[in-house]
């Protein structure tokens, strides 16, 4: 069995997990097939990327996709992230949401950008207090302030 059938049968599992859990049958999709099904497109290179990434994010969350800890990137690096991230597979099961970052992927770069920007003071000194010769970044205000759900 090739690594490609091997995966697809354990998302196959996971999908007749799911949906016995749920009641109801779950498929594994690409957020962009998520997106397509309830008739959006995102382009790939707008005229206008903040008005486009807004458009995204409130897409995205209608499909209960949420953006977490990306107020460190610009809009165009942000709207560049999440195009990417349209082709992840994901469930999207009922009355829940796939939280997502671009900082996700818990590499020092990442785990820096989290101190400094995003880390509350208790998470700095418990960071500290297990990595004692860690040294902490400074912490900085995030430069692009968003509060894409608070409408």
């Amino acid at each position: 069995m090739s690594l490609e059938d091997r995966i697809d049968s354990v998302e196959q599992d996971l999908a007749d997990f799911y949906s016995s859990l749920y009641g109801r049958k779950l498929e594994l999709k690409t957020i962009r097939e998520w997106l397509e099904e309830r008739g959006y497109t995102a382009p790939g290179h707008p005229s206008d990327v903040s008005s486009e990434l807004r458009a995204l994010v409130e897409h995205l969350s209608e499909v209960g996709v949420v953006i977490e800890w990306a107020d460190h990137l610009n809009d165009d690096e942000l709207y560049a992230w999440l195009i990417e991230q349209l082709g992840v597979r994901v469930f999207v099961m009922p009355d829940s949401f796939v939280h997502t970052s671009p900082i996700g992927g818990c590499s020092e770069e990442d785990n820096d950008v989290w101190l400094t920007y995003y880390a509350t003071d208790e998470d700095r000194a418990d960071w500290k207090m297990h990595f004692p010769d860690y040294e902490l970044p400074p912490k900085l205000e995030a430069p692009h302030k968003r509060d894409f759900y608070s409408e």
